[in-house]
């Protein structure tokens, strides 16, 4: 082997190597590499030991093509290098190819490769030219790929100087902003910002010139036909290859329908929480009008509502920006007559271009305050308008299905808002009439009372004297003592229909104290007995609860034991029976059972007995108030009143259930 490194090296110095002396070969940064004629290698210098991975001593004396050459090129090279020694011809011969080498390591890399022949007598030398362009090949293929993703990628990538000159510009940021490729680069950044935001930009060129990046920062910009739109941008620091910032890319996605939906969600919100927290709609009207002006580009609106006693709507709430004009604007909209459009067709209504409109009555005003577009929508509730919502807009606002169906929902929310409040209005008005009849008829019927009493008063006083007078004869007496007993009715329907008002009006008072409720159901029974032995009845007593005091007001509670007592000796014929009963069934509490073998109650009339003026048997007497009043005093003691009853014929009970006292 050495002997043939020692043989190849003067027959290469014999040829200069093309001119080329050895200091040129170790000292050259491309890879050169020479082969004889039958494919050795005889010269390997420095750069291609680097790069292949291969001393000279390893390389020299090799075959070139098992050497660098893959091993699905081998066979290639080897009839290209017989096709030149047979016919001198070499197509890859003087020029610059890109090829795949192998490495000692097995590893592939890309070359930028050309061949040279000369010819050392009948023999030819060929010299190989090889440089490694794998990282400018990935390079260029990142490149390649990177712009691919920039042209398909769905956000507007852009970028620009540090002046603020536009340099780049793909395909989503035409789609985007409206503008083509050949209008918009060298043409500055500002093109696309709204005259009230270009305060950002110098701020934005600032950080980047300090290499900071800006991640999702939410703007507004306007595309080529001036419309606005909502984007996120990203923003971040371009460098040279020094490292040097020459410029900043910059990422836009499209938001609008996001910061919409955003918006729309917060303005339902708003109106909700408004409405759910006022009495009036003039009262919160124009913050209403501005929640709802947040869900587009509105600059001023109207709430047109009823008039009072009259037909027809009028203008009773504005609101506006500050912005020139718009004051102006809301003086003449007060100052209109109804928006009749809206009211005729009961849907809501656009005006792309109030100027060119002729059924717009404040076109001029309108202009002078430069609104261009409206829209007015109504306010409906169980089918009747209510009033109109309008919203008025510098920019050109076109018809939107989402938009109209939110502005629909926003229109009924508000018109059954005021829906509402004009039944509470009426029910107020309704409650302060009732309160004031109740009123009259409590003073009425305090006047009755009295007036009622006061006759009746000495007659009751003449005839009780006059009763069992032994010089009256039998006819006599018995009359007065109807007479009396007429009379005490007559009181006690009075008494009871005061009761009642008391009751339902809520001013029925109890005055408790700890109190025997044997002692009044006895209190109860010596008031009833004369007529129990006058219908020759049994009265049965069973008083077996041991605890049996309760926190009652004793005249209220006897009242009630006296009305079912009462009634129960009323409704019972001769020689039927009435029996009382106690029992403690649990701790704290007294049963108390009031039972007859009377007439009997209707099933079906258990529950009506205990209404006003309702009377479950055949036998009407009085105005059937006693249990309903009952009912209320029983249920004001925290207790409870039930009847029960097999039906007509088979007598009737009467439950009262009472908490005991501590």
């Amino acid at each position: 082997m050495e002997s043939k490194n020692e043989s190849a090296s003067p027959r290469l110095s014999e040829m200069q190597h093309g001119g080329v002396d050895r200091a040129l070969l170790n000292s050259a940064l491309d890879c050169i590499i020479s082969m004889d004629a039958v494919g050795r290698v005889i010269e390997f210098n420095p750069a291609a030991e680097r790069v292949f991975g291969y001393s000279r001593d390893q390389a020299v004396g090799q075959e070139l093509a098992s050497l660098i050459i893959p091993p699905d090129q081998r066979e290639r090279h080897r009839k290209g290098l017989q096709h030149y020694l047979e016919t001198g011809e070499g197509p890859v011969l003087g020029k610059r190819l890109e090829v795949k080498a192998l490495r000692a390591d097995g590893s592939e890399i890309l070359v930028e490769l050309a061949i040279t022949a000369l010819r050392r007598g009948a023999e030819p030398v060929f010299t190989a030219y090889l440089r490694d362009i794998t990282d400018r090949a990935r390079g260029e293929e990142a490149s390649r790929r990177l712009a691919a993703i920039i042209e398909s990628s769905d956000d507007a990538i852009i970028s620009k100087d540090l002046n603020g000159i536009i340099t780049s510009w793909n395909v989503a940021a035409e789609r985007l902003f409206g503008y083509r490729h050949d209008e918009i680069i060298g043409q500055s950044i500002l093109t696309l910002i709204p005259p009230d935001r270009q305060h950002e930009e110098p701020r934005i060129l600032g950080r980047i010139r300090r290499g900071e990046r800006i991640d999702h920062y939410e703007t507004v910009r306007r595309r080529k036909d001036g419309s606005l739109l909502d984007i996120s941008v990203t923003v971040s620091p371009l460098k040279d290859k020094s490292g040097t910032i020459i410029g900043a890319s910059k990422i836009a996605r499209d938001i609008t329908d996001r910061i919409q939906n955003e918006r729309r969600r917060t303005a339902q919100y708003t109106v909700a929480s408004l409405l759910a927290g006022s009495w009036s709609i003039r009262e919160v009207g124009p913050r209403v009008i501005q929640a709802v002006s947040t869900v587009g580009n509105w600059s001023a609106g109207s709430i047109w509502l009823r008039k009072e006693r009259a037909d027809g709507l009028e203008c009773s709430i504005t609101w506006h920006q500050d912005k020139p004009g718009l004051a102006e604007f809301a003086t003449a909209t007060e100052a209109t007559p109804l928006p009749g459009r809206v009211i005729i067709s009961d849907r809501a209504l656009w005006i792309e271009d109030l100027a060119g409109d002729a059924n717009f009555s404040r076109a001029g005003a309108a202009a002078r305050a430069e609104l261009k577009s409206a829209f007015a929508f109504p306010l409906v509730a169980e089918g009747e308008v209510n009033g109109v919502l309008e919203l008025f807009s510098y920019g050109t606002v076109r018809p939107d299905e989402d938009l109209l169906s939110l502005m629909e929902a926003l229109g009924s929310q508000i018109g059954l808002f005021i829906h509402r409040r004009l039944m509470d209005a009426e029910l107020k008005r309704q409650k302060e009439a009732a309160e004031s009849a109740n009123a009259a008829k409590d003073r009425f019927l305090a006047t009755l009372s009295h007036e009622l009493r006061t006759p009746l008063t000495p007659i009751l006083i003449w005839a009780g004297g006059m009763v069992n007078d032994p010089s009256l004869p039998p006819e006599i007496d018995e009359g007065l003592q109807m007479i009396c007993r007429n009379i005490e009715l007559e009181a006690r329907l009075i008494d009871d229909l005061l009761d009642l008002t008391r009751i339902a009006r809520g001013k029925l008072k109890l005055h408790l104290r700890k109190s025997d409720a044997h002692d009044l159901l006895g209190h109860a029974m010596e008031i009833v007995r004369d007529e129990i032995s006058s219908r020759k009845l049994k009265l049965a007593v069973e008083l077996n609860a041991s605890d049996h005091l309760v926190v009652a007001d004793e005249s209220r509670l006897q009242q009630v034991f006296w009305n079912i007592l009462k009634n129960a000796s009323k409704f019972t014929p001769g020689q039927g029976a009435v029996t009382v009963r106690t029992s403690n069934p649990r701790p704290q509490a007294l049963h108390i059972e009031i039972s007859d073998t009377g007439i009997g109650i209707d099933p079906d009339n258990l529950e009506k007995i205990f209404e006003a003026f309702e009377q479950g048997g055949t036998r009407r007497e009085g105005l059937g108030l006693g249990l309903a009043i009952s009912k209320a005093i029983v249920e004001m003691h925290s207790g409870s009143i039930r009847a029960f009853s097999d039906g007509p014929g088979k007598g009737a009970k009467f439950v009262i259930d009472l908490q005991t006292a501590a």
